[in-house]
C-alpha cells in the first residue's frame, strides 16, 4: 500500500470515507499545532544585557521594549557609552527573542514547514542574525 498518497488505493466508498477522514484529522492537527505555535510566539518575552552588565532590556514578542534596568555604573558613563550599552542590550534581547521563538515553534511544528519558517521569520526580520564573522 502506498502511504504517500492516502487516496491512491481506494477500492470503494468505505475506503474513500476512511481516507478522507484520515486526511481531515491530519489537517485539523496541523492547524491546531500551527495555532499553538503562533500563540506560544505571541506570549514570548526575552531579556538581553550588554557585555558589561550595565543595561538589561526586556522585549515582548513584537520586539517592543517593556522593561529596562540600569546598574549604578551607568551614572559614571558618558552618554554615548550608555547609548551603546543600551543598543547592545537591545540587540542581545532581540537575539534571545529569536532563539526563544525558534524553540517555541520547533516544539510544536516541523522546523522546515512553511508555517514554522513564517513564525520565526516574523521576528528575524526585526532582529537579523549577525553575520558569521561577527559570531566568532
Amino acid at each position: 500500500m502506498d502511504n504517500s498518497n492516502p487516496f491512491a488505493n481506494i477500492a470503494g466508498p468505505e475506503d474513500a470515507r476512511a481516507a478522507l477522514a484520515s486526511w481531515k484529522e491530519r489537517a485539523e492537527q496541523r492547524a491546531a499545532d500551527a495555532i499553538a505555535a503562533s500563540e506560544a510566539v505571541q506570549e514570548l518575552t526575552a531579556v538581553g544585557m550588554d557585555a558589561n552588565g550595565v543595561v538589561a532590556v526586556k522585549l515582548n514578542s513584537s520586539g517592543a521594549v517593556i522593561g529596562v534596568q540600569f546598574a549604578p555604573d551607568l551614572q559614571r558613563m558618558q552618554l554615548r557609552h550608555a547609548e551603546r550599552q543600551f543598543m547592545e542590550a537591545y540587540q542581545n534581547a532581540g537575539q534571545a527573542l529569536l532563539e526563544n521563538a525558534r524553540a517555541a515553534v520547533e516544539a510544536r511544528l516541523d522546523p522546515g514547514s512553511p508555517t514554522a519558517k513564517a513564525l520565526v521569520d516574523s521576528i528575524k526580520m526585526r532582529f537579523p542574525e549577525p553575520p558569521e564573522e561577527e559570531l566568532q
